[in-house]
């Protein structure tokens, strides 16, 4: 298994960028790359950042008026951390006016998304990419998945199909270009008929998201004995994987579990998890990360936590300077046991502000929190919190989705939650109640796969 292949990928890119081009050349006062190393990784991303302000100044409208108010030269950022001097795109931006956004007219792109912010009900956003954008795209793809792919292997992608450039379709060409075998799946299958189509096409790897393929493996254990169906891996999307989903989701499948960052605002295709699972590697070709203190903006360094923020280094059509994206995580410092020296790591994410709920005195509860508190009872499904208003009082009701309806496991998620820090804290100053937690049956929440939002704030008044 090739584990270090994204590094090779790298290398050998900035190499034929060398070759290509005489302005990189010059920039870096070399003619050759042979061993490459840190510094070399920086200077080439320093480079292309110099290239993508310049081309978002000259071509984007936003942009362009962006930088004139700001004072921004591109032209000044001599380094890495000099870009901390340009402005951050919110994404409330795009929602507005995603067409300032654009570099190229309208005949070039390729493909366009429309979705709302993650996990919310947040404002649309829409965003687009050329035909150059979306081969980029699946470059990283099919090398991310290299973690776990191997020549030949047969990967069943259970993802939403049925557009053209679909994200199961450019998985599915980036698969091809590492010479893997992809099988897109009808997503709207139920769990008999997915483990029909497991069995007929007999994939090395399963490639899903999160809470789809855990609810299908969760259902499918019941009937059907997973170890043996030979899968080598699970490569997870799109959601939150807590370490207790990861170990039941091994010991259905026999198999490890790797985890993949995206955002549809990048095209999805950002960072992987390699086979020491420790963080995600992050495309340093097409993107520089940073993080940020969420409420000031500072940069901050190294397994230090904050918001990360996002620069694309290649998108033709519709670059991203500094994106703030909402997720919160670091940058680990720590060099990764996989063996790559140049890489670097994003680590979990922890949570996300656009699905963060302020309760009580301004105590935040998120997705994640529930996900690490109700999946280590092994019934448990799925779940919804529901956040009302009584009586001056934030009251919240947490429905759970069980395999099977028991006496203890209603025990045992109760006082996960009252044992909960921030819940505790909240009951304890009396302005949260506890309304009830209810077991529903299997198959309540199924239908909610797609547009899953666990936290649902039905008050009239939203804090924050």
């Amino acid at each position: 298994m090739e584990t270090i292949f994204l590094e090779r990928w790298l290398h050998n890119l900035m190499r034929e960028t060398l070759k290509d081009d005489g302005e990189y050349r010059q920039f870096i006062g070399k003619d050759s790359l042979a061993e490459i190393t840190s510094s070399d990784v920086q200077d080439f991303q320093l480079y292309k950042l110099k290239k993508i302000l310049n081309y978002a100044y000259d071509k984007s409208p936003f942009y362009h008026d962006l930088f004139t108010r700001d004072r921004v030269n591109p032209n000044d950022i001599l380094s890495l951390g000099a870009l901390a001097t340009v402005p951050f795109t919110d994404p409330s931006y795009i929602s507005k006016n995603p067409y300032d956004f654009s570099c190229v007219s309208l005949g070039e792109i390729a493909r366009s998304t429309v979705f709302s912010t993650s996990g919310t009900a947040g404002p649309w956003k829409k965003v687009f990419w050329t035909k150059g954008d979306l081969e980029t795209i699946t470059d990283f793809m099919g090398v991310g998945m290299k973690s776990c792919v191997a020549s030949d292997d047969v990967v069943l992608i259970m993802l939403r199909s049925g557009r053209p450039n679909s994200c199961a379709e450019l998985l599915a060409k980036g698969l091809e270009k590492v010479d893997a075998f992809p099988i897109i799946s009808d997503i709207s299958l139920d769990t008999e008929e997915h483990i029909r189509a497991i069995k007929e096409h007999r994939p090395d790897v399963l490639f899903g998201r999160t809470a789809s393929l855990y609810r299908m493996s969760k259902e499918a254990r019941e009937k059907h004995d997973l170890t043996r169906l030979g899968l080598k891996a699970v490569f997870v999307t799109s959601g939150y994987l807590s370490e207790t989903m990861r170990k039941e989701l091994e010991d259905i499948w026999d198999c490890p579990v790797f985890v993949h960052y995206g955002l549809n605002e990048m095209g999805m295709a950002v960072a992987v998890e390699c086979e020491a699972h420790q963080g995600y590697h992050y495309d340093q070709a097409d993107f520089l990360v940073e993080v940020v203190d969420p409420r000031t903006g500072a940069t901050l360094g190294n397994d230090m936590r904050g918001e990360l923020v996002i620069t694309t280094l290649s998108r033709e059509a519709m670059p991203l300077i500094r994106y703030r994206t909402k997720d919160i995580s670091c940058l680990l410092g720590s060099p990764c046991e996989c063996g790559s020296s140049t890489l670097q790591r994003i680590g979990k994410i922890i949570k996300n502000l656009g699905t963060t709920v302020k309760i009580g005195e301004d105590v935040d509860i998120f997705p994640s929190l529930f996900d690490e508190l109700l999946y280590p009872c092994s019934n448990v499904i799925d779940y919804r919190v529901l956040v009302s208003r009584m009586d001056d009082k934030d009251i919240l009701t947490i429905r759970v989705e069980v395999n099977r309806l028991s006496d203890e496991d209603c025990r045992t998620i109760n006082e996960a939650i009252l044992r909960a820090e921030p819940i505790k804290r909240s009951l304890e100053s009396g302005k949260v109640a506890l309304s009830r937690i209810e077991l529903v049956n299997q198959g309540e929440f199924a239908s909610f796969i797609r547009t899953r939002r666990p936290i649902i704030d039905e008050r009239t008044h939203f804090h924050g």
